[in-house]
């Protein structure tokens, strides 16, 4: 997304540079990289840059979006890394805990399926 709407903006920006570039004169014949404009009117010529107006903008709304995008992935990914983090380390404590009960002779705890406990 990001590529396209770059690519359209510049395409855009290339369209109106070449077009004021070639046309340095206060001449009615205007001309876009050497096609000849003199048949179109002034309102054919406002329209086209009505579209190529919106073809910019569709362009930067892409980069802009693409962009928006790809920083809210980034953060979900760096918030789910830190839940996992969290729960590895969580699990590392239990696994510690545990380890010392198991080495302190010492037998755990087991639960029953109908909740209540015994000692084994």
């Amino acid at each position: 997304m990001i590529v396209l709407g770059a690519v359209l903006l510049v395409v855009a920006a290339l369209v109106t540079l070449g077009t004021i570039f070639t046309n340095s004169t206060a001449a009615p014949d205007a001309s876009i990289f050497g096609v000849s404009l003199s048949n179109v009117s002034v309102g054919g010529l406002f329209l086209a840059g009505v579209v190529v107006g919106v073809i910019g903008m569709l362009g930067l709304s892409l980069m802009l979006g693409g962009g928006a995008r790809k920083r809210q992935k980034t953060v979900t990914r760096k918030r789910e890394v830190k839940n996992v983090r969290g729960q590895a380390d969580s699990l590392e404590q239990e696994n510690t805990r545990l380890r010392e009960e198991l080495a302190g002779g010492e037998r755990p705890a087991v639960v029953r399926d109908d909740g209540g406990q015994r000692r084994s």
